[in-house]
């Protein structure tokens, strides 16, 4: 009797154990690839992985104390652009002092932060630093191509 009980629960276990498989899909979905493969490991991974939603907002990026951050929302890097000027604006924590190709701003506690760029004609390198009283800083390069 005891040993049919420990077959018993070695099967359970055997079986609660295994793998489930997964059965690729018979019909596309409009963003599926031509490997259905492919198809079933995001949907596998989409399952399983929670959702995150970007949003282009300030909001969207969590203020934690005594940590930097720096995001630009304009321009793109490598953007090309047919006017002699860009505004180059972006977002870190407030009082992180900014610095944009050597102008230096200090961030309000709107979280934002707006710089006007003057630019020569062909590409043109625009480094934003950002630093915190602590010391840490942190750096973005863009590339904008002015062509008149």
């Amino acid at each position: 009797m005891i040993k049919k009980i420990t077959t018993l629960v070695g099967l359970i276990l055997i079986v609660a154990c295994s793998p489930t498989p997964t059965v690729a899909p018979l019909t596309p979905s409009p963003n599926s690839s031509s490997n259905p493969l492919i198809d079933t490991a995001i949907a596998a991974a989409q399952a399983i992985l929670p959702t995150v939603t970007i949003q282009s907002t300030v909001a969207s990026v969590p203020e934690t104390p005594g940590v930097l951050w720096l995001q630009i929302l304009s321009p793109v890097d490598e953007a090309v652009v047919n006017t002699s000027q860009v505004d180059v604006i972006g977002s870190a924590p407030a009082g992180a002092v900014i610095s944009v190709n050597d102008e230096i701003f200090i961030v309000s506690s709107d979280l934002q932060f707006k710089a006007t760029v003057s630019l020569d004609e062909g590409p043109n390198l625009i480094e934003v630093i950002a630093s915190d009283e602590s010391g840490n800083e942190m750096s973005v390069l863009l590339t904008i191509t002015y062509e008149p």
